[in-house]
């Protein structure tokens, strides 16, 4: 799949919770070809939510994530 067709499908996903929230992303796109490394697409969705609450949210999960992977 696509970034494009992704997006379409986390926005349609938020919508259907029927709540205001975010959502960041990430998939592996296919298997890495010899001598390459797998590319990796991430996107990111917003429905009825403050800006500044999701920036908050994103600064939490980025922070969580360095946390627990180094």
């Amino acid at each position: 799949m696509d970034n494009a067709e992704v997006q379409k499908k986390c926005e349609t996903f938020l919508r259907s919770l029927g709540v205001p929230g975010f959502i960041i992303f990430g998939w592996k796109k296919g298997e890495a070809e010899e001598g390459k490394q797998a590319e990796y697409g991430v996107v990111s969705s917003y429905h009825q939510i403050p800006k500044e609450a999701a920036i908050k949210g994103m600064t939490w999960a980025l922070e969580d994530f360095v946390k627990r992977s180094f």
